[in-house]
């Protein structure tokens, strides 16, 4: 991947854990409501993973946040780097 595609991904990412914090939503909440895998979601807050779109849009119904306002936050702080 790009530099700009992998600095992406783990903006995406600190956002959905910031979200996830502001919401104070556990992972295995997280998990249960989003019916995807612990380890799955772990990797997937902590950039160690890609997240497939699937994925990100369950994880976002969770959170009660649109991909829209995940990928602004995201682009907003690579932008401020």
């Amino acid at each position: 991947m790009t530099e700009y595609g992998d600095s992406f991904n783990a903006a995406v990412a600190a956002e959905l854990r910031a979200q996830r914090a502001r919401r104070q939503i556990t992972v295995e909440q997280l998990t249960s409501l989003s019916g995807l895998g612990r380890t799955s979601v772990l990797n997937y807050l902590n950039a160690k993973r890609d997240i497939p779109m699937p994925a990100f849009m369950d994880l976002c119904r969770v959170l009660g946040v649109s991909p829209h306002e995940i990928f602004d936050a995201a682009e907003h702080a690579i932008e401020k780097r």
